[in-house]
């Protein structure tokens, strides 16, 4: 499975949307508070002179096995497919912890630092949703048990969820994302012996960089045969080919109305 660099999403504002929120409400409410004043400000110079958001890389998928926006958008407008897999044991396969709703690591769960898995939430500008309070909480609580001052622990939590924000305009792909940190990857460097290796391909967007996860076969459990496509045989040579190459999926039909 390929993770490509995010910002080569169809989305101009991958990446930035959470931050452009999260600056908005901080800078609003800074205005009647000093202390808060300091900290968006020493957040916005962190931003620009040390450190931007990470270098994300990531897999997209979508809750709807059988959608007509989905097949539109990514699937050969119909003529594609679409693959089911089993949600824990793609995630464990590739070591991505589940986060919970405020974006962090849930109870119990292990994994790869550097691996995250969660779903997308559409953020509305015009609403302070409950990530911007767990934001304004971290920046009044955390630093009170760590030796980081509320600016780190601001940028911290802004760059973590930036990876999984979009434009609510996206709202109807019901995204998750598997998510591979690469600057956290390189701080690590050789610490990390299973880094994977930065490749490149002709994306739709430019010249893309991706990373290749494991053999992530034995997590695939369905394929949906797209509305669009004429082929009377497919569902058998699909069969036969998942067969061929060592995959034990169930093979569907769509439903869908699109053509």
């Amino acid at each position: 499975m390929w993770v490509s660099d995010a910002k080569k999403t169809n989305d101009r504002q991958e990446l930035e949307w959470f931050k452009n929120l999260a600056f908005r409400h901080l800078e609003a409410q800074s205005k009647n508070d000093a202390d808060l004043k300091d900290v968006f400000d020493k957040l916005d110079f962190h931003f620009e002179a040390i450190q931007g958001i990470s270098d994300y890389f990531i897999c997209c998928f979508s809750e709807d096995r059988d959608s007509v926006p989905q097949w539109a958008a990514y699937a050969e407008k119909g003529a594609g497919f679409a693959i089911g897999f089993d949600v824990n044991a793609l995630r464990m396969a590739v070591g991505a912890p589940l986060f919970d709703s405020t974006y962090s690591v849930s109870l119990g769960e292990q994994g790869s630092g550097e691996w995250s898995f969660a779903s997308v939430f559409y953020g509305d500008p015009n609403t302070e949703d409950d990530k911007i309070k767990h934001l304004r909480m971290l920046i009044d609580i955390e630093p009170l048990f760590t030796d980081k001052d509320a600016s780190t622990v601001a940028w911290e939590y802004i760059d973590r969820v930036c990876a999984f924000c979009k434009h609510p305009d996206f709202w109807t792909e019901r995204e998750w994302r598997i998510v591979h940190n690469a600057t956290l990857a390189r701080q690590n460097g050789r610490m990390n012996e299973n880094a994977p290796e930065k490749r490149w391909r002709r994306g739709a967007y430019g010249l893309t960089p991706y990373c290749e996860t494991l053999d992530i076969r034995h997590c695939i459990r369905e394929v949906v045969i797209g509305p669009a496509n004429v082929d009377r045989e497919a569902r058998e040579y699909v069969s036969q080919f998942l067969e061929s190459v060592g995959v034990n999926a169930e093979v569907d039909i769509s439903k869908s109305p699109y053509r």
